[in-house]
């Protein structure tokens, strides 16, 4: 058997697993989803949550870094639940020294745009991906939305994250979020407040899906915190993938090959959702309403990483439900932008 031959197999191989990993379309989910979905591209308006939604102290939005609709959805989500839930706390996944500027900023007299990319370059050394020109635009929005309120509501950031400047791990990132999390609403004395954030994908996961590891949702509910996780996947969608050393990255920092349907990343079950959005769209899907096929079924939380990142496989006994209970679907969605 000639190189090419082995290789023309193994592609095809590879091409036939991935098909069987992500499913086809079934019917029992598609007729749920027809009507448990909302385009939220412009503004969130909130039909498809719940009071349980409501209810939760804590809301989470989890991404996979890199991709600009995120940084859209987020800002959306942020406003709607201020405005809706009067949600005036916003957890981040940075450290206490970046929120401290961050806060300075959005309380400032002036736009301090220095102060503000200043913060945005720190978040390079945690999160390469996410430090961007749109996630420079997402805090100048709430400035300016931070003008329109009343002091009382008035938005302010809390860093859960480890020191930019300190890698040494004694402790997990995950054990440190929820320890930095307890003691500042203790030290604010805000016990009472409800709070939302932007994580990456693991970290909102309200069940663990690793040996002897806890994400920083499921140890919120073990605190006492009713939390509400949403995940956000994507399709035809750019990823900005800055240089780096490990992996070969195109001139321009852009990479398509990263979507829920691969193939460098598999979500199983995703081929469901796809007749129910549009191109160029941001589509919010509530999971879990009354008879919910999600409910007896590990869809969206079982994935499969074929090169880099993270693969998910549920624990024994778990569904969809027990990790998180909204999913946001990003079509088309550009690259964010390295700030220059």
């Amino acid at each position: 058997m000639t190189v090419f031959a082995i290789i023309l197999i193994s592609v095809v191989y590879i091409l036939i697993s991935n098909k069987i990993f992500i499913g086809s379309t079934d019917s029992e989910f598609t007729d749920y989803l027809k009507n448990n979905h909302v385009l939220a591209n412009d503004k969130i308006d909130g039909k498809l949550f719940d009071d349980s939604f409501y209810n939760s102290q804590v809301i989470l939005l989890g991404e996979v870094h890199g991709y600009a609709d995120n940084q859209k959805l987020d800002q959306e989500l942020l406003t709607f639940l201020n405005q809706k839930a009067g949600v005036r706390y916003y957890i981040a996944e940075m450290d206490s020294t970046n929120s401290h500027k961050l806060n300075l900023f959005l309380h400032g007299n002036t736009k301090d745009q220095n102060l503000l990319k200043e913060v945005v370059l720190a978040v390079q050394k945690r999160i390469p991906q996410q430090s961007s020109k749109e996630l420079l635009e997402k805090w100048n929005h709430m400035y300016d939305y931070n003008q329109t309120l009343q002091d009382s509501l008035k938005i302010s950031v809390i860093g859960i994250d480890t020191d930019f400047n300190d890698n040494s791990r004694k402790i997990s990132r995950d054990s440190a979020m929820i320890m930095n999390f307890k003691n500042s609403v203790k030290k604010l004395n805000i016990g009472h407040k409800k709070f939302y954030g932007l994580f990456g994908f693991y970290h909102v996961l309200q069940h663990g899906v690793k040996k002897n590891e806890k994400p920083f949702a499921e140890r919120l509910k073990n605190s006492g915190f009713k939390t509400s996780s949403i995940v956000s996947y994507t399709l035809d969608s750019e990823m900005y993938l800055p240089k780096n050393p490990q992996f070969p990255t195109p001139d321009d920092q852009k990479v398509g090959w990263i979507n829920a349907d691969g193939p460098l990343m598999l979500v199983k079950g995703i081929n469901d959702f796809k007749e129910f959005t549009q191109p160029n769209s941001i589509t919010l899907f509530k999971l879990n309403a009354n008879s919910s096929p999600y409910q007896h079924s590990n869809k969206l939380i079982s994935v499969k990483s074929t090169m880099f990142g993270e693969s998910f496989t549920p624990k024994e006994n778990t569904n969809t439900l027990d990790y998180f209970q909204y999913m946001v679907l990003l079509r088309n969605s550009k690259a964010l932008t390295p700030l220059q």
